[in-house]
């Protein structure tokens, strides 16, 4: 699966990742992390979820992230990405 960093929720170390088909996937970082929104990121399989190797393609980097979700909706992104009103 492959995606474009959409959002960034820096408190919380959560970021959204848009992808061509299946929406949005957010994933939690775990470890101080160089990621921007519209870096290009890469990960198989496509919707597993937990802990996960992903790599960034623009930084040329692989990370150690927790798969939260996948297949979000532009109208769940604040709550996944756990956004306080």
């Amino acid at each position: 699966m492959k995606g474009i960093v959409h959002s960034i929720n820096p408190q919380r170390g959560m970021v959204a990742i848009e992808t061509a088909r299946h929406g949005f996937t957010i994933i939690e970082l775990l470890l101080d992390t160089q990621i921007e929104i519209g870096d290009s990121m890469e990960w198989s399989p496509d919707t597993g979820c937990g802990s996960q190797t992903y790599i960034n393609n623009t930084k040329g980097s692989r990370m150690q992230v927790f798969a939260q979700n996948h297949c979000v909706t532009p109208a769940q992104l604040r709550q996944q990405l756990l956004f306080l009103d």
